[in-house]
């Protein structure tokens, strides 16, 4: 099996590249390949803001039985006080640079594979400064769920995650009363994503 992560470097990343090797040296048998590609790899570089990056990515690793995104770069601000440009950066960082990442994949997943992307928990609930995120992440399960139906012969899935417990310092003030998730966890919707059966879904990382 051969399974493509895009921002295998970062903390969510490391973790999903962890989890999937677990799963499938425990419950599956075949040889599992793993293509971490992120902006700073040698191996595999990719710019996901750039549609001659992401194709040559693609044309580089050729066919994969998966493929898994988890990157997301998000402003946070208030509406009151944000401009257009906050809400543009938020788009393109997470929204626009997956979609890229999706469309590229449609022709390199084989049969019965599947795209996952991430998606989260700001716009499933409110907080002060992420109405940016909030767009994009309802955004992205809108999609999934939509596009799923016109891609018979890939599934194709969201993981909504919420704060790891690896980076609680930097960002856990910006959810007060919300607990942050071990890394296993929300790996854990992930490998539920590349090794199960939905598709159309929003599979969701926090309770």
């Amino acid at each position: 099996m051969r399974i493509l992560v895009i921002g295998a470097t970062g903390a969510l990343g490391k973790n999903v590249v962890n989890a999937l090797q677990a799963h499938h040296a425990r419950y599956c048998t075949g040889t599992l390949e793993i293509l971490s590609a992120s902006r700073s790899s040698s191996e595999y570089p990719v710019d996901c803001h750039d549609d001659l990056s992401v194709r040559s990515l693609f044309e580089k690793v050729g066919i994969v039985d998966a493929v898994v995104s988890t990157i997301g770069g998000a402003k946070w601000a208030s509406a009151s006080e944000a401009d257009l440009g906050t809400y543009k950066s938020t788009l393109e960082g997470k929204l626009l640079c997956q979609l890229r990442i999706a469309l590229a994949a449609r022709v390199h997943v084989s049969t019965g594979g599947s795209i996952t992307l991430t998606s989260g928990i700001v716009g499933h609930y409110v907080f002060h400064g992420g109405s940016p995120s909030a767009i994009v992440n309802i955004g992205l399960d809108a999609f999934v769920k939509s596009a799923s139906a016109e891609l018979p012969n890939l599934r194709l899935n969201t993981v909504s995650a919420t704060v790891l417990e690896e980076s609680a310092d930097a960002y856990a003030s910006v959810f007060p009363g919300f607990q942050p998730v071990p890394g296993g966890v929300a790996a854990a919707a992930f490998v539920r994503s590349v090794y199960g059966a939905e598709t159309g879904q929003t599979i969701k990382a926090w309770t």
